[in-house]
C-alpha cells in the first residue's frame, strides 16, 4: 500500500472519531464510502446504511462512521502482515502529517515546532539519504537548536525530503533496517521449527535503562511495552493475531518521543 494512501487511512479514521455530532454524519459518511469504494472494491459492502434520523431533522449517521473506522483499521492491520516495514511506513505517515500542519498550518507554536524538528531528525537522519544538508545548523551529522524563520525553513526542507523519501517508495530502507536488529535483538531459529523462535531484548531494555532523557516512570513504562512486544513475538498465535494484539503498541509508541520509536521499531519488525 502507497505511504499516501496509509496517510488518508490514518486521516480518515481521525475524522471518524472526531465526527461527535449527527450534523454532518451523513456527507462524512457519503464522502467516505465513495472515496474507499473507489479504492477497495466492495469496501461499503458490510458497512451498514441505515442512518436515523433526529428530532433536530439531522440524520445520525455515527454508527456507520464507527463501522467505517473499524474496517480502516482492519485494513491497515491486514496490510501489516503483508509489509514487514509497515510500522516505520506508518511512523513516518504520521510525522509528515505534522510537518505538514507545521508549515501550511497555523495550530503549532514555536516550542511544538521545535520538538517536532528534534524528533524527526533523530527518527529519520540513519534512514533518509541526505536529511540534513542545507539546513540551517547541521553540522556533520549534529542538527542543533535552531529558531524562527530557520526553524521554518527547515521544517519545510525536511517535509518535503520526506514527502520524496515516500514518493520513491523509501529507497535503501531494506538494507538499512536489516542490519538493525543485530545490533539489538538475537534470533535463534531452530531447523525443526520454523515457528519456534527465541527473541531477547535485552540489549533493546538496557539501551532504554541508558536513556537519560526519561525519568525512571517513563522507562519503566517503555520496558513494560518490550515485554509485552516480547510475549507477542513468543506467541503460538498467527501473524494476523499478533499484529493485531501489536496494535495499541504501535499507536503508544507512535507516541513517544524519537529514541523510544527508533529503539523499539526493530522490535516490532520480528513479529513474524
Amino acid at each position: 500500500m502507497d505511504s499516501r494512501i496509509i496517510e488518508i487511512i490514518i486521516a480518515d479514521i481521525e475524522r471518524c472519531k472526531a465526527q461527535d455530532s449527527d450534523k454532518g454524519s451523513y456527507e462524512l459518511y457519503q464522502a467516505l464510502i465513495g472515496k474507499y469504494n473507489g479504492l477497495f472494491p466492495n469496501f461499503s459492502a458490510d458497512i451498514p446504511k441505515s442512518g436515523k434520523a433526529t428530532v433536530s431533522g439531522s440524520f445520525n449517521y455515527r454508527p456507520e462512521l464507527n463501522a467505517i473506522k473499524e474496517k480502516l483499521e482492519l485494513l491497515l492491520i491486514t496490510e501489516q502482515n503483508k509489509d514487514p516495514l509497515f510500522a516505520f511506513k506508518d511512523m513516518c505517515a504520521k510525522d509528515t502529517a505534522q510537518l505538514k500542519e507545521a508549515v501550511q498550518g497555523t495550530s503549532l507554536t514555536e516550542e511544538q515546532k521545535q520538538k517536532l524538528y528534534l524528533s524527526v531528525t533523530a527518527k529519520y537522519h540513519p534512514y533518509v539519504p541526505q536529511l540534513g544538508e542545507g539546513l540551517y545548523q547541521y553540522y556533520q551529522g549534529f542538527y542543533e537548536e535552531v529558531t524562527g524563520s530557520s526553524l521554518q525553513f527547515n521544517l519545510e526542507q525536511i517535509y518535503n525530503k520526506l514527502l520524496t523519501f515516500q514518493s520513491l517508495g523509501f529507497p535503501g530502507l531494506t538494507a538499512k533496517t536489516d542490519k538493525v536488529p543485530n545490533t539489538v535483538v538475537n534470533i535463534n531459529n531452530k531447523n525443526e521449527n520454523h515457528n519456534n523462535v527465541t527473541v531477547t531484548f535485552e540489549a533493546v531494555r538496557e539501551a532504554v535503562d541508558n536513556m537519560t532523557s526519561l525519568p525512571d516512570e517513563e522507562i519503566q513504562e517503555v520496558k513494560k511495552k518490550i515485554d509485552e512486544l516480547e510475549a507477542i513475538v513468543k506467541s503460538n498465535d498467527n501473524k494476523s493475531k499478533k499484529w493485531s494484539k501489536a496494535k495499541d503498541i504501535i499507536k503508544w509508541i507512535a507516541d513517544k518521543g524519537a529514541d523510544v520509536g527508533i529503539a523499539l521499531l526493530p522490535l516490532i519488525l520480528q513479529i513474524k
